[in-house]
């Protein structure tokens, strides 16, 4: 890793902490403290938020933002015009599809897949294999278990939790 500065849209300048063969691409802005890691890109427009952690081989796509001190773990994908709370734990090879939303505190399991225009409320833990559909809305302080399937244009209520291996949703 080596410490740059990045100077952001508004003429800020920023120390990162940057891998090998990132690539950040136009009228990004990235807070202080932050690491990015090898093999990493940050698409055109993202806004990515102070003491961000993004890991090696993570793409983060275009126009989208990164509240404070989030966890991005390795190989994953945030898509276009997505939007990360603050303290979001994301770890390595989620999917996360475009126009979504992970609220505040959410924590994403490994190998987790979440669908194009998903809400996540704030504190839900989606654990690891899990699967979210498009169009799914899961509630505040929900639990998702490990290797379930919520499948598309399905709601989730506040404090639910859903065992493990369960399939939930229209085409259940």
């Amino acid at each position: 890793m080596n410490t740059i500065t990045h100077t952001n849209p508004n003429g800020k300048t920023v120390l990162v902490s940057v891998g090998e063969n990132v690539t950040v691409c136009k009228n990004v802005t990235i807070g202080s403290y932050s690491t990015i890691g090898s093999y990493s890109t940050i698409g055109e427009n993202a806004n990515i938020g102070e003491d961000s952690y993004i890991g090696r081989n993570a793409t983060i796509g275009w126009n989208v933002t990164i509240a404070k001190n989030p966890y991005i773990g390795r190989n994953s994908n945030i898509g276009d015009g997505s939007t990360i709370g603050k303290n979001v734990t994301i770890s390595k090879n989620v999917t996360i599809g475009s126009y979504s939303y992970i609220g505040k505190n959410a924590t994403i399991g490994e190998n987790a897949s979440i669908g194009k225009n998903a809400s996540i409320g704030k504190n839900a833990t989606i654990d690891r294999d899990a699967t979210i559909d498009r169009n799914t809305t899961i509630g505040k302080n929900a639990n998702i278990g490990e290797n379930a399937t919520i499948d598309r244009d399905t709601t989730i209520g506040e404090n639910a939790t859903i065992d493990r291996d369960t399939t939930i949703g229209p085409d259940a």
